[in-house]
């Protein structure tokens, strides 16, 4: 099984919880573009934001950015 990159790992988490890239980038106080650019590999995110993205999942930074569900 091949191992997920970090955007890849966020869209799968965000489909998971049903939302929107609008609907998350609203709950963690990220932009659009910047979930969207995260999701498509365009960028790599800082820690910060990754922890915001994590918390308006409802999930621990470790599982965001490992994949460990």
């Amino acid at each position: 099984m091949k191992k997920l990159t970090v955007g890849e790992n966020i869209k799968r988490l965000r489909l998971d919880a049903r939302l929107s890239q609008a609907a998350l980038a609203k709950l963690s106080e990220t932009s659009l573009l910047t979930i969207f650019r995260i999701e498509n590999g365009k960028v790599n995110p800082i820690p910060a934001t990754l922890k915001c993205i994590a918390d308006a999942l409802g999930i621990s930074l470790d599982e965001l950015v490992k994949g460990d569900k």
